[in-house]
């Protein structure tokens, strides 16, 4: 029984100790807005302040009333009304200091949420929902974004509703008491509330993220899922997802609801009792009559204080769900992000080796196993193999979007664990078999790879990929705007600009991972012409199942079951080598 207290004392610290820990990280975002952080806490002591001063006024003019005292009464309503004047440009000035806050604040913690996100390994990002990320940086960020400025504004409440209690107790002690524990009453009812209410927020959250990445899904396959006539199938499932959230969501309504009635039952019997004790101090002469109408008319006030105490207690709820959710993805270790070294090189001269590098996907079946070849700069190597082989993989080693199992990975000599992302990622381009176009006009799909890209060095990249052409064919020519995913381009157009994309930013490695499969046969010609360009200027490597279109290179490796079981020219292989052979004669044949 000791044992469980103090397991349960030790998983109560932990997470007090992540809430503060949470609050300070939130705190650097709202510290960047100094200025307007220090007037929204000036604005809000002073209301505070004439919150706390207006209920004894108040009492003042209503005992100057019962009193007859006429004079001192219209001091008191002109000294009411300039506080109420100042409170009213006040709170203009904290919605204005407020929004701009928020504003920041949102801004800056979605931005560090997308550019954490980007940094998460390949191998997490491909085994999770994308809702997932999407719901955290549109919703969560919104939670913890009013972290601050729910606390002010409640406290700032709290502030002003203490003069209350202050008035109360200067009145009667007894019924100040009362007060007291009735709210206390109240405040216990509504402390069950949050902690059943946040134990489904957090189911709420997992689902929803399930939910936004299921419509994604829906939506980006949408032309698929047509074709196959599967919209019932798409949509029962959608509709499994939905209605898993709002049945969640029923269930937080219902507990609130019920709580709701507890509450309101337990305000309801207090304000009765109140009435019960009021009578009878008065009868006792504990109480005087105007004294009394005072207190009672403060009860609103009184349930207005409860109301910032419970407010704030949701509101650490609400936080630390979000929190969490947050802070894994920028800060926490959940998410196995991307790891480089720290030496630098400014541009490869493009020699790739494979040193005994192993690899597998599930850690049970290797797909690479002791693989080793080497690549010298300007060398147009191709891989070929059956679809499985490992092809792809390679290029996924090479460009570090996953780690070796074993082995080492070379460029220019070096281990590529040891490199920066700049010396990798800044010196190779990949253009794989199924690109993805952004929604984006075609200049700005461009400038992703070269941001000052002028519409000259555009122009000369899509005439290589033979793609200008047709840009100038369009109404709006570069400026067109290609839909979600290049919805207006064919397949052989968008991977034509996603070549293009790729030789724009003129990287000394350049990958082609499938890059031609989806064109026709002239277009696939014309972009062989344009690779065969660049061929003694770039270290060129190529995936191609149409072993027509890298019999020119000048290596050809065959891979089979993770090794490379073979290597030479076209010719070479041809004679030495029958597992070539055949896949080249069944394309023949095909």
């Amino acid at each position: 029984m000791g044992a469980a207290a103090n397991s349960a004392d030790k998983q109560s610290q932990a997470k007090r100790g992540n809430f503060w820990r949470d609050v300070r990280k939130t705190w650097r975002y709202i510290k960047q807005c100094k200025w307007n952080l220090v007037g929204y806490v000036v604005v809000s002591i002073i209301e505070a302040i004439i919150g706390a001063a207006l209920p004894i006024i108040s009492a003042r003019i209503i005992l100057d009333i019962t009193g007859n005292q006429m004079e001192q009464l219209i001091y008191a309503a002109l000294a009411a009304f300039g506080l109420l004047m100042v409170t009213n440009v006040g709170q203009y000035l904290k919605d204005l200091f407020y929004r701009r806050i928020y504003r920041h604040v949102m801004v800056e913690m979605q931005i560090d949420v997308a550019r954490e996100t980007m940094k998460i390994e390949t191998s997490e990002i491909s085994r999770r929902s994308s809702g997932l990320f999407i719901d955290r940086l549109n919703n969560d960020t919104r939670d913890i974004a009013g972290l601050f400025m729910e606390y002010a504004y409640w406290l700032s409440q709290l502030i002003s509703n203490v003069g209350v209690l202050v008035a109360i107790f200067v009145l009667n002690r007894y019924m100040f008491v009362y007060c007291v524990l009735a709210s206390v009453a109240v405040f216990v009812v509504q402390q069950q509330r949050i902690r059943k209410q946040t134990e489904v927020r957090r189911k709420v959250k997992k689902l929803g993220e399930q939910r936004t990445g299921m419509i994604g899904e829906m939506v980006r396959g949408l032309v698929d899922v047509k074709g196959l006539n599967a919209t019932e199938s798409i949509l029962n499932r959608t509709g499994e997802y939905i209605r898993s959230v709002y049945q969640q969501q029923y269930k937080e309504q219902k507990i609130s609801g019920r709580y709701g009635v507890l509450s309101r039952t337990v305000q309801y019997g207090s304000d009765f009792l109140l009435v019960v004790l009021g009578a009878y101090l008065c009868q006792h002469g504990l109480l005087t009559i105007p004294s009394f109408v005072i207190i009672f008319n403060y009860r609103s006030r009184v349930k207005g204080l409860l109301t910032g105490v419970v407010r704030i207690a949701e509101f650490n709820k609400q936080f630390e769900v979000a929190a969490d959710r947050i802070y894994e993805v920028i800060d926490d270790d959940t998410f196995t992000k991307e790891k480089f070294g720290n030496v630098h090189l400014d541009r490869l001269s493009g020699r790739i080796e494979f040193d005994n590098v192993s690899f597998g996907y599930d850690k049970e079946r290797m797909v690479l196993d002791d693989m080793n070849f080497t690549i010298k700069p300007n060398e147009r190597v191709a891989f070929v193999g059956r679809s499985g082989a490992g092809k792809t993989t390679i290029f996924n080693l090479i460009t570090r979007m996953y780690h070796a199992d074993g082995g080492v990975v070379k460029l220019d000599g070096c281990d590529i664990e040891s490199l920066d992302r700049p010396s990798i990622r800044n010196n190779m381009s990949i253009i794989t078999q199924s690109p993805y176009i952004f929604n984006f006009s075609i200049k700005e799909n461009l400038r992703i790879a070269k941001s000052d890209a002028t519409l000259r060095e555009m122009r000369e990249a899509c005439r290589l990929a033979c793609i200008d052409d047709y840009i100038m064919s369009l109404p709006d020519q570069y400026d067109t705007m290609v839909g979600e995913g290049g919805v207006i381009l064919s397949g052989g157009q968008r991977q034509r600009l996603a070549i293009a994309r790729a030789l724009l930013k003129k990287t000394e490695i350049i990958l082609l991972d499938e890059a031609t499969s989806a064109l026709d046969n002239e277009t696939q010609s014309q972009i062989q012409e344009a690779i065969n360009n660049l061929q003694g200027e770039y270290t060129i490597l190529i995936v191609a199942h149409r072993l027509s279109t890298i019999v020119d290179s000048d290596r050809i490796f065959v891979v089979d079951g993770g090794k490379i079981i073979a290597e030479g020219s076209h010719k070479q292989l041809m004679k030495t080598c029958p597992y070539y052979r055949d896949l080249y004669s069944k394309e023949l044949e095909a």
